[in-house]
């Protein structure tokens, strides 16, 4: 009975910290490349767009967002309780790999920063200036490099989620299995797309923290709840 309530509190209060770590980092998205567009117009726009925002809300958006965003680490608690009920190894790689993706996501998220003002270099240099052009070039290909190991990891975390969840040998319902993080994102996806403007210029650059939103907060529920139903 101690055991398991005492479980379920970790839970839930690094759960919370988790979900708190999320909205503020969607907070930061927001402000860091946030727009009044339709959604649809904002993921067309490529990165020299950067060049006409306000050197403020780079800066705030960078630093806020990398400061939150580990918090996010505490959350995936719940994954490893939910998931440790079918072994402890691969559940914890599951979580290892969460983890370090979140940890890409402040690499990812810092990057902004250069590639906002690599491209205000550029469009400040002469017109054909080698120097620059090379720059954010340089930037843009780093940045892309960042966003492959995030989503392989993504990738990776979500199977391994799957595949346990099916076996049926863990704290979640089978149906979970449906809400993996990578699933999450590709349901979340087309809803966010078609968002009108002004609205969806400022929640699409913030769709991969919302996706973790949905994820962290339906798993945390879900084994706060089975942990307390359980105690006898």
């Amino acid at each position: 009975m101690d055991d398991k309530a005492g479980k379920a509190r970790i839970v839930l209060v690094l759960g919370l910290i988790g979900i708190a770590g999320v909205l503020l980092t969607i907070i930061s998205d927001f402000i860091l490349i946030g727009r009044p567009n339709s959604a649809n117009s904002f993921l067309k726009l490529g990165t020299e767009s950067m060049a006409y925002l306000p050197s403020w809300r780079i800066t705030v958006g960078t630093f806020m967002g990398i400061i939150v965003l580990p918090f996010q680490i505490a959350g995936l608690i719940s994954i490893y309780y939910g998931l440790k009920p079918s072994g402890r190894v691969i559940p914890l790689m599951a979580v290892i790999t969460a983890a370090h993706a979140l940890m890409m996501g402040v690499a990812f998220h810092i990057s902004y920063a250069y590639i906002g003002t690599g491209w205000k270099l550029f469009h400040k240099a002469e017109p054909g200036n080698e120097i620059t052009s090379a720059i954010v070039e340089k930037f843009d290909f780093y940045w892309k490099i960042i966003v492959f190991i995030m989503m392989f990891e993504l990738l990776v975390s979500s199977i391994i989620f799957v595949l346990l969840v099916i076996r049926g040998k863990t704290r979640y319902p089978k149906w979970m299995a449906v809400f993996n993080p990578l699933c999450v994102s590709l349901i979340i996806f087309p809803v966010i797309y078609i968002l009108p403007a002004p609205i969806g210029g400022f929640i699409g650059p913030a769709y991969f923290n919302i996706s973790t939103l949905v994820f962290m907060s339906l798993s945390t529920f879900v084994i706060y709840k089975e942990l307390k139903s359980t105690e006898d």
